[in-house]
């Protein structure tokens, strides 16, 4: 179905972002993710102080401040990892370790983070963009962005594009294979913390959706001064807007709006939610990787209500992988391409 006369979407489709305030509840869509994530941070600490890689666990901290601890004394402790809720890609199709999948790799999918993804206030608003059949997109990260100054050099050699520093130019079409490409995908990305320019908010080119796909440029051995797929620089010309949001608010970005981050120049972490949603039916770019079906008045009844099923759906999709002995391969660009020398 066809929203035609949604002014949220006339207004995404105008500038090529929208803004939605004080959308998601802090008791019923936020409080429970924050309480399951400090869980989860502080079995890892459990694990690493055990290791005697960390003085402590700190755990009487809150999450930020006790990331915060713990890195400086585990500058390389892969949280992001760990704390993600997806499995790795291999983006330049060099098969090694650290991109394949293992029985020991894991994602979180817990209760909280499954009623935020289904959350029935943020599906009103998506509603409004896509229209009454509405499947959640497996194209997602949670993003724990610490200060970057306590962040060890050559960072961004070591970790998956950003999930820990500055995300680069890129649109989010770029990021998923060619079968997406007719998909109506919509980004959906929710702060936990304040996103301020200080602590590494998004940035947008202003209408930069209009245009089409940009090149998108990525590492590989002949080019490492590639360090993710990005848009190089001579091709985001569109004024720059930076996005300052507070908890409770999510931003709505089309699949073809430039989009970066600011580094994390603060004393805490910069916290988000990064989700796709689309109309059910249409390819998600991810194949491998399992979606569901989260609002429909068509067919109420292949909603997925079990997040205990949904976990399911990942771990079925990892030992897939697994026994393939590989990661998702999910780059569209020639690493070779003349544009990106």
């Amino acid at each position: 179905m066809v929203i035609t006369n949604s002014p949220l979407k006339d207004q995404l489709l105008e500038d090529g972002y929208f803004i939605a305030k004080n959308i998601l509840s802090e008791s019923l869509d936020l409080e429970p993710v924050r309480k399951e994530y400090k869980n989860e941070l502080n079995s890892l600490a459990k694990k690493w102080h055990n290791e005697q890689k960390t003085q402590s666990t700190y755990e009487e901290l809150p999450i930020g401040k006790q990331l915060v601890k713990i890195l400086s004394d585990y500058p390389d402790a892969p949280y992001y990892e760990d704390l993600d809720i997806t499995l790795p890609k291999n983006i330049d199709g060099i098969k090694d370790d650290k991109d394949t999948i293992q029985n020991e790799t894991i994602m979180q999918t817990g209760p909280a983070i499954f009623n935020l993804l289904t959350s029935p206030r943020l599906l009103d608003v998506i509603e409004e963009f896509i229209g009454p059949e509405i499947y959640s997109n497996p194209v997602q990260h949670v993003r724990i962005k610490p200060p970057f100054n306590i962040l060890p050099k050559g960072i961004d050699d070591k970790v998956p594009a950003g999930l820990v520093t500055r995300a680069q130019w890129h649109q989010d079409q770029g990021v998923v294979l060619t079968e997406a490409d007719n998909t109506e995908m919509l980004t959906v990305w929710i702060p936990l913390t304040k996103a301020t320019t200080e602590n590494g908010c998004l940035v947008v080119g202003n209408k930069s959706h209009t245009n089409g796909l940009s090149l998108h440029c990525m590492r590989s051995e002949k080019r490492p001064q590639w360090k993710q797929i990005e848009i190089p620089g001579e091709y985001v010309t569109e004024d720059n807007i930076a996005l300052e949001m507070e908890p409770g608010d999510v931003l709505f970005l089309t699949k073809l709006t430039k989009h970066c981050s600011l580094e994390n120049q603060s004393d805490d972490i910069r916290w988000s939610f990064d989700l796709r949603y689309q109309p059910i039916g249409q390819p998600t770019g991810r194949a491998h990787f399992p979606g569901f079906v989260a609002r429909s008045k068509h067919t109420p009844d292949s909603v997925l209500k079990d997040h205990k099923l949904w976990r399911s759906m990942w771990q079925d999709a990892k030992y897939k992988l697994i026994e393939k002995n590989e990661s998702e391969y999910f780059n569209r660009w020639d690493p070779e391409d003349i544009r990106c020398a």
